[in-house]
């Protein structure tokens, strides 16, 4: 992940367009003649490789005779060919290349392979970063860029647009100049070679002019890399996501998940909205375009009717919206306006005949309702009033409120005019209740996201104490005999490890007894048979409701057992209850290895014949809560019963997901079935499979880093208790109050000019961080009644290929002097040095004596330059340079 020499990408000061005779026209055409209408204010040179060539279209240069590099070139020409134009730009100083697509060459997959690999090896030595091949382009409407072959020029806006797909970014520019929709940046990555999303979502998480983002791919990058470019991109933009449904190619694999719920479960835990048609992509844009932050979810629905508006409340508590409950008060006002003996309800539904002028009153009634958190309106023809008019009156109330009021116009051509009205106001217009509801609901589901993007879990259990050394032991066993799977004791010592809860089945002998351990514990029961020599197989009944049942399905059993397993005998049967003493329905609990986002957590109903819910690991109890609640689980159970089998189930979830963190050698476990009792959950069927591993990898195996626990230290400093430990999202305000604490001459030391107040993103973006990329270490102290407070802070940035690091540190001003600042060093150098960082740096102002002689005291070495001090610390020898992924 690098967002190295992308600025030469999006923000060039020069750009050239080098094609062949072979590759001219078409590409080449299209992108010099868009270059010169978009009225882009740097150079562009039009430049040919060759010595001859027949690229026609004015004057150009041969690559040698450029007198000054380009910051970035569009190269048009055949993909073979395009190494040795790397090499050539690279050494003259441009820093980006784009690689159109070559459309008339035709290539073997082995020399396609072959060429994308020579085009790597040639950018790789001078870090020229490679858009392509195949690329369509990009625009940068704010700089009238457009090295593109849109024949739109994108309005500028304040979203990015990243695309997989050409065809789409067309259609979408085109769609948004007719809504007057604009746009940072568009960018067609195609075959991502070099620059994938996960690059390009880096930039625009720090790009000032991109406050939205939209992305339409089909596949992620490496999926660590992909979760962690996704999550700071989301952490203070929103980012909405195109990516349909797509079929499961998976030859020889059997996986208990679909790809696209793995998908669907990374988005929801990167804050991203998923949506899944190209009119969901339009209604997006212009969404992001218009709408306000949303302050809760509780909607209330306004109508001139009440049939539109009962589709639209009944659309939303459909799909789990929640309605907003009149204010006695806001009743009171709307009384006046209602005209009828009935108190005014929600959907609210005015009179037909209700002026403009009412029109808004009514909505400033309900904007002043604190328990209102936005508005829906829904017109359908009026002979009473012209939707146009209405229109403006809604956008007049829109004008007096910061909550947002989406509106809805029912109809044909009459409400055409009304919508255009509408969205000229700044408002959402749509045409069909249902699309609204549709909007609103994903803003609202953008909002939970975001509550799953600031869970942190801990890499270290919390809420209880698993038996490491025990659980170490089963799986040390198992591999040392050479096993794949870990016998059933062995399994059961595991899972008892990690407060697991695990229940042999019942033997019986024969058929009699299995009848007699049927009536004993009572119906409906599960069946399997046992097979000579414990084969393992899948050959077993469920939900068997009497003995007649039990006798006819033995004998298929057996049937099926003489077919598939020749020549074994059938040494008895092993009989459990179907259901759980609770009433609930058994499940299907387990692990299974996803090829993009590795370990992935999944839960369904027991046999696998129902879809899983599935979540990425590492998990707490609010992630873990959230995935049992979206299954509905528990929905069949006792209300008095309900909250604690939900409980249950997360505690499970919770320690399957911490036994995944400590214990690298399982690959893969399926719990089927599982009961969920008040008591807790109890395992009745088990496979675990374990392998070798040559080093310990822990988390680092799940796409998502947790909270590292492990650097927590307690300490104690000048007499005062404190706590070093990484930063979590709800340091926000402590860290608020030591940077508005500071002196103004610490605060010019730390920050190289005066800084009492952070903007509240750029807290966010220091406090929500990715552990995988970044580590800041707070000195925290509490008081006797609980408040914490921040005493200092330090922090390193570590670039992609973990060759270098930047620090930074700050101590509050009534406290420097003390030694903090060494102890807070000391713990981030020796953080750096075991995460394989290459050399740690910072630059410190010239007159800041105190900084420059405790780098002096850790061993950094100094380097004085005009204003400021430069400050190296070596840890490791340089890796060889390359990708990370």
């Amino acid at each position: 992940m690098t967002v190295r020499n992308l600025d030469f990408l999006f923000r060039p000061r020069s750009v050239a367009v080098v094609a062949e005779a072979a590759e001219q026209g078409c590409y080449a055409d299209v992108v010099l003649r868009n270059l010169a209408t978009g009225g882009f204010s740097g150079a562009v040179t039009q430049v040919t490789a060759k010595k001859h060539s027949v690229f026609g279209i004015g004057a150009h240069v041969h690559l040698s005779e450029l007198v000054t590099a380009p910051d970035h070139s569009i190269v048009c020409a055949p993909l073979r060919d395009v190494a040795g134009i790397v090499v050539e730009l690279g050494g003259r100083g441009t820093r980006a290349v784009i690689v159109g697509p070559s459309l008339r060459e035709k290539l073997s997959e082995t020399q396609v392979a072959e060429a994308r690999k020579a085009i790597l090896d040639a950018a790789r030595p001078q870090l020229v970063r490679v858009l392509g091949p195949g690329s369509g382009g990009l625009l940068v409407p704010a700089a009238r860029l457009n090295a593109s072959v849109s024949p739109v020029m994108a309005g500028r806006g304040k979203i990015a647009l990243v695309v997989q797909s050409a065809a789409i970014a067309a259609a979408a520019l085109d769609r948004a100049a007719s809504k007057g929709i604009g746009f940072s940046v568009v960018v067609h990555l195609c075959a991502a070679l070099d620059i994938d999303l996960a690059d390009v979502l880096d930039w625009l998480a720090e790009d000032p002019e991109t406050e939205a983002i939209l992305v339409q791919f089909e596949v992620a990058p490496a999926g660590r890399k992909f979760m962690s470019a996704a999550r700071a991109a989301a952490r203070n933009k929103p980012v909405v996501a195109m990516r349909g449904e797509h079929l499961d190619c998976r030859q020889g694999q059997s996986l208990p998940f679909r790809s696209d719920d793995v998908y669907e479960a990374a988005l929801r835990r990167a804050g991203w909205i998923r949506i899944d048609t190209l009119e969901d992509l339009f209604d997006a844009a212009a969404a992001m375009a218009r709408v306000r932050p949303l302050r809760g979810e509780r909607l209330a629905i306004v109508g001139n009717g009440r049939g539109l508006g009962r589709i639209a409340a009944t659309t939303l508590l459909k799909y789990g919206g929640r309605l907003a409950r009149l204010a006695p008060q806001t009743a009171q006002k709307l009384s006046g306006l209602m005209r009828t003996g009935a108190p005014p309800d929600n959907p609210l539904a005015l009179p037909p005949d209700l002026s403009p002028a009412g029109w808004t009153a009514a909505l400033e009634a309900l904007a002043a309702d604190t328990g209102i958190d936005a508005m829906l309106t829904v017109y359908s023809p009026s002979p009473f009033a012209a939707g146009t008019e209405v229109a403006a009156a809604i956008g007049a109330a829109a004008a007096q409120t910061a909550k947002n009021i989406f509106s809805c116009w029912v109809g044909g051509s009459a409400m055409q005019e009304a919508q255009q009205v509408a969205a000229a106001k700044g408002l959402l217009a749509h045409d069909s209740p249902e699309k609204a509801i549709g909007i609103f609901l994903g803003i609202v589901n953008y909002e939970r996201n975001r509550e799953l993007l600031l869970q942190m879990p801990p890499s270290v259990a919390e809420e209880f104490l698993p038996d490491l050394d025990g659980a170490r032991a089963a799986v040390a066993e198992a591999l040392d005999a050479g096993a794949g799977m870990l016998p059933p004791r062995a399994a059961r010592q595991l899972l008892l490890a990690y407060g697991i809860e695990s229940e042999e089945a019942t033997p019986a002998g024969n058929i009699d007894e299995a009848v007699g351990a049927a009536d004993a514990s009572g119906y409906p029961v599960d069946i399997a048979l046992a097979l000579a020599s414990d084969v393992e197989h899948a050959l077993a009944a469920r939900e068997l409701r009497s003995p007649e049942d039990i006798r006819i399905a033995v004998r298929g059993l057996r049937a099926r057992a003489r077919k598939e397993f020749p020549g074994i005998r059938v040494s008895g049967y092993r009989l459990r209850p179907s259901i759980a003493r609770s009433g609930l329905p058994a499940l299907r609990l387990g692990v299974a290895d996803d090829a993009v986002f590795g370990p992935v957590i999944y839960l369904g109903e027991a046999g696998g014949e129902s879809r899983n819910r599935v979540v990425l690991p590492p998990l707490n109890r609010r992630l873990a809560m959230d995935l049992v609640a979206r299954g509905g689980f528990a929905r069949e159970a006792a209300e008095d019963e309900r909250e604690t089998l939900e409980t249950e189930l997360a505690t499970v979830l919770v320690r399957l997901s911490q036994l995944l963190t400590d214990i690298d050698e399982i690959t893969a476990i399926e719990l089927d079935p599982i009961h969920v009792e008040t008591t807790g959950v109890v395992a009745r069927g088990r496979h675990i499979h374990v392998e070798k591993r040559g080093r310990r990898v822990g988390f680092r195996r799940f796409a998502i880093r947790p909270y590292p626990k492990e650097l927590e230290q307690h300490i104690d400093w000048r007499g005062r208790k404190l706590l070093i430990r990484p930063i979590r999202p709800e340091d926000e305000t402590t860290l608020a109050d030591l940077i508005a604490s500071l002196d103004p001459e610490d605060s010019r030391m730390r920050f190289f000019g005066t800084m009492r107040k952070l903007p509240r993103s750029q807290l966010a973006r220091f406090t929500q961080i990715d552990y995988d990329r970044e580590i800041a270490l707070v000195a925290i102290e509490r008081d006797d009644y609980g408040v914490e407070r921040s005493l200092g802070e330090a922090r390193m940035v570590a670039d992609p290929d973990n060759r270098l690091a930047e620090f930074a540190i700050l101590v509050a001003s009534d406290v420097k002097g003390g030694g903090l600042g060494r102890r807070l060093m000391e713990s981030l150098i020796d953080c750096a040095r075991k995460r394989g960082i290459g050399e740690l740096h910072g630059e410190t102002l010239s007159e800041n004596q105190r900084m420059q002689d405790l780098a002096r005291k850790l061993g950094f070495t100094l380097k004085t330059g005009p204003g400021v001090v430069e400050m190296h610390l070596p840890l490791h020898p340089p890796a060889p340079l390359g990708r990370t992924e």
